[in-house]
């Protein structure tokens, strides 16, 4: 195994700290469902005893079981909604690492505003030389990039990269050195672009950063 292997961290491994499926442990459905359904039962005996001789007992509303009614029935959907199928993540959020993810997503913004800011002075620039040639010749560029990104990622599957994981480790792999002469910002757009085309799925790391991938089958 090279030096380089050794310290390459996949990035799966950034992902399941802060995607890994919402399962609600069995006993805890089971406790809360012996309970909420305890009270269920509890409350519609009330309302039936109170129908029958309103009279005589108080109301179910002033007893407060109209609200515990509706607390059980909202618990028992709560336990045993398949929130995993649906796609609901969970993650241990404490106090940094809620701070991690927010400054990573907020360094990424930031990156993605200063990046076009700089393409619009050039731009800006180039318009007032009057030099359409210049100006047209980044979207070759750009399509030989999004071409690259593909072949990368899907010799890669098996994991999720981060533009600058792409840049930087990817371009020491075989036949894709050419990667190190791209910028960040562009990379970071190009695959945003991809993934609006529906051909890249994306993901979240731990430290809040956005991962790509090809979408799994």
């Amino acid at each position: 195994m090279s030096h380089q292997e050794q310290n390459f961290e996949k990035p799966e491994d950034e992902v399941g700290a802060i995607s890994t499926g919402f399962e609600i442990p069995k006993w805890i459905k089971f406790t809360v469902s012996i309970v909420s359904i305890s009270l269920v039962i509890v409350c519609m005996v009330c309302f039936g005893v109170y129908l029958k001789a309103p009279q005589e007992f108080a109301s179910p509303k002033d007893l407060g079981l109209s609200g515990i009614f509706m607390f059980s029935i909202s618990a028992l959907f709560i336990v045993w909604v398949p929130w995993s199928n649906l796609g609901v993540r969970i993650s241990k959020i404490g106090g940094i690492e809620f701070t991690d993810i927010v400054q990573g997503q907020a360094s990424e913004h930031a990156e993605e505003l200063s990046y076009l800011e700089d393409r619009i002075e050039y731009l800006e620039t180039k318009v007032k030389e009057n030099d359409e040639l210049a100006v047209l010749m980044d979207p070759p560029r750009e399509i030989a990039l999004k071409e690259l990104l593909i072949k990368f990622l899907q010799q890669y599957s098996e994991w999720a990269f981060s533009p600058a994981r792409i840049r930087v480790w990817g371009s020491k792999q075989q036949g894709f050195s050419s990667l190190a002469s791209y910028e960040h910002p562009l990379i970071r757009s190009s695959l945003q672009k991809l993934v609006s085309e529906g051909k890249l799925e994306t993901r979240v790391s731990k430290k809040g950063n956005t991962l790509y991938r090809i979408p799994l089958p």
